[in-house]
């Protein structure tokens, strides 16, 4: 009997990492309205490691993007090729460029299957996701390993969102950046479902308000921070 092809702990964890950028490659939609969109992402589902990151919350507004986590937060404006990261506990922040994001995951990337082999995208099916018009996309990595991906449209495509996480997916595999283009609309769920990790939720849909408050201080560095010459000092 032929095995069944299983992807190792890294490249799920890698493979999860790419659904942020689904969806964001089409022209975005412009909409008159302010929103904020909260989402809940579980980067220890996968892989323990970042546990000490805990639960990050990514705020999409369409101004920008931010994150909050136990350790760390950051935000990235419209428009700026830069990622801000700041160390709250130490009151200190950083810059780093969208390239060099690209090359720090590049360099830790491993040769698993998904660094060569983009995967095969089934669906859409039609659905909901709490109160939003959703479709399902599956990536599938071999008979009983995939990655099912909600995504929405009732949502506004954030290009900084995009900007992000396409420096990401290219660090991380271009074979499957290129396939995940194709798939339209806004990611606000996210389930992993391999031979170690069945029906494990990577991220959630948190909640949608049509408002940008609190926009303003989430794209921006704290009060009293310092900027730190390296980022070994944020990471800390």
């Amino acid at each position: 009997m032929q095995r069944s092809r299983q992807l190792p702990i890294r490249a799920a964890l890698a493979a999860a990492l790419i659904v942020f950028a689904l969806g964001q490659a089409r022209s975005p939609v412009f909409h008159k309205k302010t929103y904020h969109l909260e989402l809940e992402a579980y980067p220890a589902a996968p892989f323990p490691y970042f546990s000490r990151f805990g639960t990050v919350t990514l705020h999409v507004y369409s101004g920008g993007v931010s994150a909050d986590s136990f350790w760390l937060t950051g935000f990235s404006r419209n428009g700026t090729k830069t990622v801000t990261i700041m160390n709250p506990v130490a009151r200190m922040y950083t810059d780093m460029p969208l390239s060099e994001i690209t090359s720090l995951v590049s360099s830790r990337s491993s040769n698993d299957p998904l660094a060569d082999t983009p995967p095969p995208v089934e669906g859409p099916i039609a659905g909901r996701v709490g109160a939003l018009r959703a479709s399902r996309y599956r990536l599938m990595y071999g008979p009983a390993a995939w990655i099912d991906v909600w995504t929405t449209t009732d949502v506004p495509e954030s290009a900084q969102l995009r900007a992000i996480v396409d420096s990401l997916v290219r660090g991380i595999s271009p074979p499957t950046a290129s396939v995940t283009h194709g798939i339209p609309g806004t990611p606000v769920y996210v389930e992993l479902n391999f031979r170690r990790f069945k029906k494990v939720p990577f991220l959630k849909l948190k909640k949608l308000t049509w408002s940008n408050a609190g926009e303003t201080d989430a794209l921006r560095v704290g009060s009293y921070y310092m900027k730190a010459p390296l980022i070994d000092a944020v990471w800390r």
